[in-house]
């Protein structure tokens, strides 16, 4: 574009001058160009708008050179929309609006950027999720160490920490999973991984200090002392991150001061950690189809307000450590499900509260329009009365966690303003008129009264104009060309008096004009222009006195989010039947009769199948699980995972009985899954979580395995299996389920005396299988395969052969070809053993006996035919 602003400097129109500044601003945004009554965008940006938004591409003259100008445009009144579109795209979207109002201006309007909406700074209503923080993240290395600095500009909220590596870094971006994420230069292989893991994310390049140091930037933004607190309790790579954020998102609000008040430092191992695969394969916010109905999040969230939902996946990730503030989150929940009035109480007053977090950040930007103000007020007199009732029953209940549930920030006088200030409903938009309420301003009233009753103001002077002249015949008119005007017949000019000043002589009188109706004229005329200027100044002077307690609403907002999620929690609980755990700083894990929260909701009711889990990592601490496929193994596992989640999150959970010892890390290895964008393969992606396991699980930590060593050969991955085992026995010593195929395995647990076996156990009915989902003591006799391959719609014909090899398998029959198969220690096979001469039965006659000729259907019977014949 640079080339082509050259060649046609000279032929632009001032408009485009306008136009070209503002995109050399900005040049990696789309430019919104306000023109009239739509946003216009020229050039390279119309072209890949009309894609995006599929509108149409038009355009605006020709360029020197005789080609079309590309344009396209939206409404102004429907920017919205299609921002949020382009945001959602990944789009950075620069907005140019008209300075002043074009029927002042003479030539040509001024115009300039405003602000830039990005997908990690937007503050649209229609461009956020109302459920999930909107982050933007600034990513800072520090030799193998990284900064890591999150900005919820629609919060005013900002973080910091310093992680340990890059596993620990990519643990935390999929924890906060953020719009928009800032990283230097270079780092390629980093770039892809966070392409792969966040795929709702927007990488941006990092924007360059220039001669600004970090302490400057904090200082500049911060002042000199909280720049300092910042200095002494954030590390050095986490500023450098918060700078970097801080000055990438004043970038994205020229002429507008970023409202956020403090640097808060944070350490994600201070809370209960959550790798990416476990936030992955436990589903707790999505499915492994990406989806948010089906998970964990989309079970708990019952809450009424858009601050609680987002408060509830912010604990859902990152649960507690500290048991003492886990134990106040429990008792919170505990008051609100035994008070089932109290808890219908409360939800139906939190259903009323909009969400102040966001919308006093819009006020403090200045972005708030008088309907965000109305909501605000709203919220406030319901949070006032929300109080009163929970103070109110307090006062009668033994219970002292009720009283710790009332908001004890009410901003009374914010409220008492707004209460005074606007009408019942305000307006979206300021320009329309209609925000105050009568008696705030005498100026606004008495123009209001003007133009609802000009003719009757008329009226009254008029009758004072006749008394005082005495012409009785005296008439207030009006016409376009001399507008209002007083008329007096020829008879009665005599009696005109002085202060009258000739306007126009008639046939039959003449025409006067007096100061007073040409001021009267003036209001008339321009009543509702001034009503409209009036209230826009008013407004602006009101959000800015709120603005003023933006701090102050937030903290409400927070209050309100945390009585919403131990209601929405207590809902969930009285609900589905979720028992109060109890934590200690022991290391045993007691789950009676534990259920999987999502299984369950989907099983028919009454059906699923509960199971008890003990595991004490002084004692019994690694559990082998054993048992066909689908009988349930997976399902088991991950439940116990989820009951330590939601305990320390400050959930009850499903459960019978429930008893924690605090746990420090969860880890998964469940599933498995390709990466084949990296060249990786399943058995490499198991072992690179298996590994991540080993390295950093401690004694505290619960470790969730599921089949490890399948993708590779039998004795390898035995082997492995079996080291991994002992080591997370001997070396971790930690709490861990190791569900298994490999049956040689369970000898594990006649060699250690904290190895327990235990299956998921299956009844067999000739060739079917019935799979009864309970964890019973001992290892499983058999895997049932083909019984699960019969359930899987397998054809008769595999089946059968599959039942004759197996029987060979096992006894150490010949196998196809001549080799011996047989049994080596506890039924490892042996593939490589001399050929021996056959043996009766052939393999044509046990395939016959094994095949099941009831289920063949006709197309089935013809194929068996053919395979037996070539058997033979």
């Amino acid at each position: 574009m640079a080339g082509r602003r050259t060649k046609e400097a000279s032929r632009r129109t001032p408009v485009m001058e306008q136009f070209f500044a503002a995109k050399e601003q900005y040049p990696e945004a789309l430019l919104f160009f306000r023109m009239g009554d739509f946003y216009e965008l020229f050039y390279e940006d119309a072209v890949t708008a009309s894609r995006a938004l599929d509108i149409t591409l038009t355009s605006r003259g020709k360029s020197r050179q005789g080609e079309e100008i590309p344009m396209a445009g939206v409404p102004h009144h429907a920017a919205a929309g299609y921002l949020a579109r382009l945001l959602e795209q990944g789009f950075n979207v620069a907005i140019c609006e008209q300075l002043a109002d074009p029927s002042t201006v003479k030539g040509i309007v001024p115009r300039g950027v405003v602000r830039v909406a990005t997908p990690g700074l937007t503050l649209e209503p229609d461009s956020l999720d109302a459920k999930a923080d909107n982050l933007l993240v600034a990513l800072h290395p520090e030799g193998e160490r990284w900064g890591v600095a999150a900005l919820e500009m629609s919060r005013s909220d900002l973080r910091a920490c310093v992680l340990a590596d890059g596993a620990a870094l990519i643990a935390e971006l999929v924890r906060l999973e953020p719009r928009e994420v800032l990283l230097a230069e270079g780092h390629d292989a980093l770039r892809t991984t966070l392409t792969k893991v966040l795929p709702r994310s927007a990488l941006r390049l990092a924007p360059a200090a220039g001669d600004e140091s970090v302490e400057e930037r904090l200082a500049a933004h911060f002042g000199e002392d909280e720049a300092r607190r910042a200095g002494r309790e954030v590390e050095a790579a986490g500023r450098e991150a918060a700078a970097t954020a801080l000055r990438y998102a004043q970038s994205a609000q020229p002429g507008t001061a970023i409202r956020v008040e403090r640097l808060v430092r944070y350490d994600p191992n201070e809370r209960l950690v959550l790798d990416e695969a476990a936030v992955r394969n436990l589903e707790l916010v999505r499915t492994l189809t990406g989806d948010r109905a089906g998970s964990l999040l989309h079970l708990l969230d019952r809450t009424k307000t858009s601050m609680g939902a987002r408060m509830l996946r912010r604990r859902l990730l990152a649960p507690l450590a500290d048991l003492a503030a886990i134990r106040r989150r429990h008792d919170a929940v505990e008051a609100l499900v035994v008070d089932a009035e109290l808890r219908r109480d409360v939800r139906a007053r939190l259903d009323r509260v909009a969400d102040l977090e966001r919308l006093a950040t819009r006020v403090e930007l200045a972005v708030a329009h008088p309907r965000d103000l109305g909501a605000i007020r709203d919220s406030l007199i319901a949070a006032q009365e929300l109080a009163a009732a929970l103070r109110e029953r307090a006062e009668s209940s033994t219970d002292d966690a009720i009283a710790q549930l009332a908001p004890t920030t009410l901003a009374e006088e914010v409220l008492g303003e707004l209460e005074t200030a606007l009408v019942d409903e305000p307006p979206v938009a300021t320009g329309a008129g209609g925000i105050f309420a009568e008696g705030v301003s005498a100026d606004l009233d008495e123009l209001r009264t003007i133009s609802t009753s000009g003719k009757d103001v008329l009226l009254q002077m008029e009758a004072k104009e006749r008394e005082r002249t005495g012409i009785g015949s005296l008439k207030i008119k009006y016409t376009k060309v001399f507008g209002y005007y007083i008329e007096v017949t020829r008879a009665n000019l005599h009696l005109v008096p002085d202060d009258y000043t000739r306007k126009q002589t008639i046939a039959n009188g003449e025409r006067f004009v007096t100061e007073a109706l040409a001021d009267l004229q003036a209001k008339i005329l321009g009543a509702d222009d001034r009503i409209k200027a009036l209230e826009a100044e008013l407004f602006a002077d009101l959000r800015a006195r709120v603005a003023e307690r933006a701090r102050e609403l937030r903290r409400l907002g927070s209050e309100l989010a945390s009585l919403d999620v131990a209601a929405a929690l207590a809902e969930v609980a009285h609900r589905q039947g979720y028992v109060r755990p109890e934590l200690d700083e022991g290391l045993a894990l007691e789950l009676e009769e534990c259920r999987h929260p999502i299984v369950e909701q989907l099983a028919e009711r009454g059906t699923f199948v509960p199971n008890d889990v003990r595991l004490d990592a002084e004692g019994a601490r690694l559990m082998l699980v054993t048992g066909p496929n689908m009988a349930g193994k997976s399902t088991t596992m991950r439940q116990v995972a989820l009951a330590v989640i939601l305990a320390q999150m400050g959930s009850f959970v499903p459960a019978r009985r429930a008893r924690v010892g605090a746990v420090d890390r969860v880890f998964t290895r469940v599933g498995a899954s390709d990466n084949l964008a990296q060249g990786q393969s399943t058995f490499m992606v198991e072992m690179r979580e298996t590994a991540t396991i080993l390295r950093e699980a401690s004694r505290r930590s619960l470790v969730i395995l599921d089949e490890i060593g399948r993708g590779t050969s039998t004795y390898d991955g035995l082997a492995i299996a079996w080291a991994v085992a002992e080591h997370l026995h001997d070396g971790i010593g930690c709490r861990a389920m190791f569900a298994t195929h490999y049956h040689e395995l369970t000898e594990l647990a006649e060699l250690k005396d904290g190895v327990v076996s235990y299956n998921v156990a299956a009844k067999e009915y000739g060739d079917d299988v019935v799979f009864l989902h309970r964890l019973v003591e001992g290892a499983a006799n058999r895997s049932y395969g083909v019984a699960v391959a019969r359930l899987a719609g397998v054809t008769e014909i595999v089946l059968a052969r599959a039942k004759a090899i197996l029987a060979d398998l096992e006894s150490g029959a010949p196998l196809p070809g001549g080799r011996r198969a047989s049994l080596r220690g506890k039924g490892q096979l042996e593939l490589f053993a001399p050929p021996a001469a056959p043996e009766e039965p052939s393999e044509l006659e046990r395939t016959l006996a094994e095949l099941d000729v009831d289920r063949l259907r006709p197309i089935d019977a013809l194929v068996t035919l053919a395979r037996l014949k070539q058997m033979l």
